[in-house]
């Protein structure tokens, strides 16, 4: 059986990452940083991620771009919102077998407590991360705004997409 491996070089890590703590959920925390950016995140995919065992988990995926300064905006949760129905191998009956069990995933496990990254892609993104950053630090709801370097991270094939 052939393997097949991602070549990933450091042009693919071309952009900003933002870790955020918060208990908000998607929507809430989705309108926040539209606000404070003053842009309009929008879902625009699910990004899938298989594990090992054939399971398959989604995260959802919001969008915006500012045509005026050449900038992008991404913001992925780093918990998946659900398992693909279909997709859970079958198993012997067990304790739980009668039962509905809810899983979910990180993309990047190697940061357990954050909750959201917010991705900058685009041109000009080195005299904007640090504006950004600062915006994002301003909103009440949020515990702590870092800014991550993604090439070091042993998960980080899971932001290139």
């Amino acid at each position: 059986m052939a393997k097949y491996v991602l070549n990933t070089g450091a042009e693919d890590y071309d952009f900003a990452l933002f870790g955020i703590v918060c208990s908000e959920n998607q929507y809430q925390t989705v309108s926040a940083i539209s606000d404070v950016l003053k842009i309009n995140l929008v879902l625009s995919d699910y990004i899938p991620f298989n594990l090992k065992d054939g399971r398959l988990f989604k995260f959802s995926l919001y969008h915006f771009v500012d045509e005026e300064l050449g900038l992008e905006y991404y913001l992925i949760p780093n918990t998946s919102n659900f398992e693909e129905l279909g997709s859970v191998p079958a198993q012997d009956a067990g304790l739980f077998a009668e039962m509905n069990v809810d899983e979910s995933v990180r993309l990047i496990k190697e940061l357990p407590k954050t909750d959201y990254f917010v991705i900058l892609k685009g041109e000009d993104i080195h005299n904007y991360q640090f504006r950004v950053a600062d915006l994002l630090k301003r909103v009440p709801e949020f515990i702590q705004v870092q800014s991550i370097t993604a090439a070091e991270l042993p998960s980080r094939k899971n932001l290139v997409f």
